[in-house]
């Protein structure tokens, strides 16, 4: 299996495991953690429809970040500036493809809602059938921020989604020749 395979399928099993771990240990112990900032994402298609319910984000994100500077951690080399230096660039490659996934989602349906009157009705059409639907809340009151998008959007999710497992998850873990 190539590195960008293994990427994914890590990355879809830390999905379902932090919806696992959201729900069964950090719920019951600690309820006012799970409810502090939440998101959920609803991706509807023509033909059928995929939703991840409602997750805790410090969930979603923190132990897998922590987990990732652990790895890096130069252990072998805990006095060389440039180790550090490159972990630290290494453990930021996720988080940046991570607000680059956001930007192509917002950019994919800000373009098509520009064009939407320049284009034909059939395409229009068919971009609509398609939505997708993510909101983070804080407390479960407030949300600030909330994203609706059609197709275009969608295909901004998927490039983006593609680049951070590519390029965000794969590169972290790849080990740079020395």
């Amino acid at each position: 299996m190539s590195k960008i395979g293994i990427a994914s399928v890590v990355t879809l099993l830390w999905l379902a495991c932090a919806l696992a771990i959201d729900r069964w240990i950090v719920a019951p112990y600690c309820a006012a953690c799970v409810k502090a900032l939440t998101m959920d994402l609803r991706i509807r298609l023509p033909a059928a429809e995929f939703y991840y319910p409602r997750v805790s984000v410090l969930v979603l994100l923190i132990p897998p970040m922590v987990l990732l500077a652990l790895y890096l951690v130069p252990w072998r080399h805990l006095r060389t500036a440039h180790e550090w230096r490159d972990a630290l660039e290494r453990w930021c490659l996720p988080w940046f493809w991570l607000i680059v996934l956001v930007v192509l989602t917002v950019v994919g349906e800000s373009v098509f809602i520009l064009l939407k009157n320049n284009l034909a009705a059939a395409l229009t059409g068919v971009a609509e059938q398609f939505s997708l639907t993510m909101s983070l809340t804080v407390f479960r009151r407030y949300q600030p921020i909330s994203l609706t998008a059609s197709l275009f959007g969608l295909l901004g999710l998927l490039i983006g989604a593609y680049l951070f497992i590519a390029k965000g998850v794969k590169q972290a873990f790849d080990r740079p020749s020395t």
